[in-house]
């Protein structure tokens, strides 16, 4: 107990053995929002929002089949 005066009366952190698996993992919270998943893999539309989005096999390019807007 010679430490006492540096660290005050019970000062400091208190002894602690580690446990044999280690110590606990916390889990991490999810900070951001997932998107809906939608069965095609494209997003959703931006302008009408709705998941309707396909691609064109010909020209590879994304089209919206509900408000005709092209990607």
């Amino acid at each position: 107990m010679k430490y006492d005066n540096l660290l005050g009366l019970g000062g400091g952190m208190p002894k602690v053995r580690k446990p044999k698996k280690g110590w606990p993992r916390l889990p991490v919270p999810r900070k951001f929002r997932r998107a809906r998943k939608s069965n095609s893999g494209l997003p959703p539309c931006p302008d009408c929002k709705s998941y309707s989005m396909k691609r064109d096999d010909r020209s590879g390019e994304k089209f919206c089949s509900d408000c005709g807007r092209t990607l």
